[in-house]
């Protein structure tokens, strides 16, 4: 679980009304004002939040396990940052579809992807003990390079079709070749073999490319149709039914998965896991996946099980991101400015999200180096607070924090999204230029 968002170009220190802000902005609910996007940035960071907890809090099975947490952030910080990020491919290429340089802004957003790539593959060769989403998010961006100019629409009818069929293709494949989830992080050794690289970043994979990018379409519309709202001076009206949508969609899908596992589901899973008993398969279903439904049969594909890319989970998931990314932004611009300037350190840090998670990762494996050593002289008798638990998550947040405060003190961007937002627009540039001296 991890990042899954990309900076945006805008213009640095841009402040609502100038020019730089009014190009980029996108509705934050009431008066339309432009806010420099602190509604998309505050969800940003509430995914940051999320998927630290994902990370550091214990997990089932371990002493101080809190199950309401794993509720709320399993599947659901990775698909928040997935929406989020399919808003940024929106905000990032439309000035240039703006100016009609088409070439320039799929370059921009495929070498966006593919630095996000090198960046993943570096990162997972660390010893960290999560499973970096770089290499997976950077290759969906690749595939949403075709979908730039598609409308609203049309990105939906393609999630939908995606979020179908996906899954079936998914479980069936991985069934035939006898893997429940290869690549993992997808380092630079998984890397050295590039067919099973691609096979699981797009399908086999922990965080595969066919469900991620069911996500990152609905993002893109979602921006677009925020955009087209915000044009129309009709922000608050289409804030509301989003978040409206959102609640149906969570609520929808955990009645729906229940009422079938309860009526016919569970004792499908007993059929098919026949040495398993009615406990360990209320576990199965309730813990995250591994990128795919937990079976070919019908109930697994029924089910809203995190992480597993069934189409309820995928509901669910789109439904707990609507919802985040509307209220953030209909509180943002109800927020009066003095408000809003208390926020900027989690408005900074929700901007810089490729920082403050490649920060976090570098932590997790310290973290991991120290307990390795701890286990090779003579182990533990509980687990350190250091590796697990509230206390260092807290730590983690508050770095995050820490970094939201430095990049607003300096009215910067994190210095990954600038190196990255840097090279893109190089590369948009070179597009744009031989597509003029043709």
């Amino acid at each position: 679980m991890s990042l899954h968002s990309v900076p945006e170009d805008r213009a640095p220190g841009a402040r609502p009304g100038s020019a730089g802000a009014g190009r980029d902005a996108v509705p934050t609910g009431v008066g339309s004002r432009p806010t420099r996007l602190v509604g998309i940035d505050l969800a940003r960071f509430l995914a940051v939040l999320g998927m630290m907890a994902a990370h550091l809090m214990p997990p089932s099975g371990y002493p101080g396990h809190v199950p309401w947490v794993s509720r709320v952030v399993d599947g659901n910080a990775s698909t928040l940052f997935a929406v989020l990020g399919g808003v940024s491919v929106v905000l990032a290429s439309r000035s240039a579809l703006a100016r009609g340089e088409v070439a320039a802004a799929r370059w921009t957003t495929a070498t966006r992807g593919l630095l996000v790539v090198l960046l993943g593959a570096t990162l997972a060769l660390g010893p960290a003990n999560v499973v970096v989403v770089l290499v997976y998010f950077g290759v969906t961006l690749v595939c949403a390079v075709p979908f730039l100019r598609v409308r609203p629409g049309w990105l939906l009818a393609w999630a939908g079709l995606l979020a179908v069929v996906g899954p079936v293709v998914n479980a069936s494949v991985r069934a035939a070749l006898d893997v429940e989830g290869e690549g993992g992080s997808l380092g630079w050794g998984e890397l050295v073999d590039p067919l099973v690289a691609l096979r699981a970043a797009v399908l086999t994979g922990t965080y595969p490319v066919v469900t991620w990018l069911v996500y990152v379409l609905v993002g893109m519309a979602l921006a677009k149709v925020l955009l087209a709202a915000r044009e129309a001076g009709t922000d608050r009206r289409p804030l509301v039914r989003l978040l409206a949508w959102g609640v149906v969609l969570v609520a929808g899908s955990l009645t729906l998965s229940t009422l079938v596992y309860e009526a016919a589901g569970r004792a499908a899973a007993l059929a098919t896991y026949p040495s398993f008993t009615g406990p360990q398969v209320d576990l199965l279903v309730g813990e995250s996946g591994w990128g795919a439904p937990l079976d070919t049969g019908w109930w697994a594909l029924a089910l809203q099980t995190p992480h597993t890319g069934a189409p309820l989970d995928m509901l669910r998931g789109v439904g707990v991101a609507l919802v985040v990314v509307s209220a953030m932004l209909l509180i943002a611009g109800a927020l009066p400015g003095w408000a809003l300037r208390l926020l900027e350190p989690l408005r900074a840090a929700g901007a810089a999200p490729l920082t403050v998670y490649t920060l976090h990762v570098l932590g997790v494996g310290v973290t991991g180096l120290m307990i390795e050593a701890v286990v090779r002289a003579g182990g533990f008798t509980e687990v350190p607070w250091w590796y697990l638990g509230p206390w260092i998550f807290a730590v983690h947040a508050a770095g995050a924090v820490l970094v939201g405060v430095v990049l607003a003190t300096l009215g910067r961007k994190g210095p990954l999204e600038t190196a990255v937002s840097a090279a893109a627009r190089r590369t948009g540039t070179w597009a744009a230029g031989l597509g003029r001296s043709r």
